[in-house]
């Protein structure tokens, strides 16, 4: 991929190239000014906002800064840019794959070498990220800087709404550091009953979150999906494959904003026999909506790996939280312990067994997960200063 579009005076800057028209915030000045004092020389680059990944290739958006403070000695990088790659530099420091960018991600660049280089990633306000897939235990973010992440399933029967899953993924939100909202799509494919024993379920397992049910293919409950964001505002579909994600972007917006350069979300079809989804979106994609609203359309979740401290799983399951708190050891794993309060409003029928066992499940999950991560991290480690004592020693031969 190469350099889509002119930088220079050229170049037409309109209401959908500000920095507040891609999400950049007051925070975000904040993490500037805090680098340009640890690191001068990062005053020759501007940022620019990751919209695509594609393996090592990413598609960047970079607004308009010129005139602003603090980037009087920016190069006038202005326009969307293709094939972007991080420096040499970047990927040497990088200590594993949740250092790299991520769609959401404001970076630095520089536009010396015609396509800008990525040369580092300002601090994210948050990341939705789970643990990777299979037996290595690193963090995969799949977005960030994100302000709320819809928790997209489906009414249409098949796998689609699974209370377990949700659960899962409210932990993932919850870590996240967003707000979340809880979409239930596809209500004109159920029946009232079907939609008010979803929307019970969905409103006790996530009692701080928006739960909506709604249609995209009618438009019916739409509003209740874009009141949950505002213009300027970053939001993230996160669900299954056909449960109607990219769909709810086509609804939200008849186009995409002409300066974004992508067409609408390619919407999938779901198989007849089981009602399952095939993956249409192959890669995250930042979209920017004519409303101005900024969604990142994310592929279809086939395994969702819990990734985060305890905060979020407690978060998850409010209840038990709440009464973890009167338990007699601040330790207790809830399984048997003496004075156990989540224990006795399992045995009063005050707590759900689904719910408990369901919150123990993910507890050992979680635990694990944080072990393997402990021990992955100080074999990093171990091997960072085997380098740095490697290095040192063939400088002092040089020298000799």
């Amino acid at each position: 991929m190469s350099r889509t579009q002119s930088t220079i005076a050229e170049t037409t800057v309109n209401e959908a190239f500000t920095p507040e028209s891609w999400g950049w915030k007051q925070d975000c000045y904040a993490a500037w000014s805090a680098l340009l004092d640890e690191k001068p020389e990062t005053r020759s680059f501007v940022p620019a906002r990751v919209t695509v990944r594609e393996r090592h290739d990413y598609e960047l958006v970079c607004p308009d800064f010129r005139g602003r403070p603090l980037f009087e000695s920016a190069p006038a990088i202005v326009g969307r840019f293709g094939g972007a790659r991080v420096s040499g530099r970047f990927e040497f420091t990088a200590a594993g794959p949740a250092d790299f960018p991520a769609p959401g991600d404001w970076v630095l660049v520089d536009g010396e070498a015609g396509t800008p280089r990525i040369q580092a990633i300002l601090p994210r306000r948050s990341a939705l990220s789970r643990a990777r897939a299979g037996t290595v235990s690193d963090e995969q973010v799949l977005a960030s800087n994100v302000d709320v992440i819809f928790l997209v399933f489906a009414l249409d029967g098949g796998r689609n709404f699974l209370l377990r899953f949700l659960e899962r993924a409210l932990v993932v939100a919850r870590n996240s550091g967003a707000a979340c909202c809880v979409v239930l799509n596809k209500a004109d494919l159920a029946t009232e009953e079907e939609r008010e024993r979803a929307l019970d379920e969905a409103r006790r397992a996530a009692p701080y979150a928006n739960v909506v049910a709604l249609s995209a293919k009618t438009g019916e409950g739409l509003e209740g999906l874009s009141a949950a964001i505002s213009s300027g505002e970053t939001g993230c579909m996160l669900g299954k494959s056909g449960v109607g994600k990219s769909a709810l972007v086509n609804a939200l917006a008849q186009s995409v904003v002409p300066a974004q350069g992508h067409s609408l979300a390619r919407e999938g079809r779901v198989r007849e026999d089981d009602l399952r989804g095939r993956h249409t979106t192959t890669s995250s994609r930042l979209y920017r909506l004519d409303s101005g609203i900024l969604l990142i359309d994310s592929p279809g979740i086939r395994e969702l790996k819990l990734w985060g401290d305890a905060e979020g799983l407690e978060g998850a399951f409010p209840e038990i939280a709440e009464l973890a708190e009167r338990c007699r050891f601040a330790d207790c794993a809830h399984e048997g312990e003496p004075g156990c309060a989540v224990r006795d409003a399992l045995e009063s029928g005050a707590l759900d067994q689904s719910r408990y066992r369901a919150f123990l499940d993910l507890a050992k999950e979680q635990a694990w997960i944080e072990r393997r991560s402990d021990d992955r991290a100080r074999r990093e480690n171990d091997q960072k200063w085997k380098q740095i004592s490697k290095l040192q020693k063939e400088i002092k031969k040089e020298r000799r």
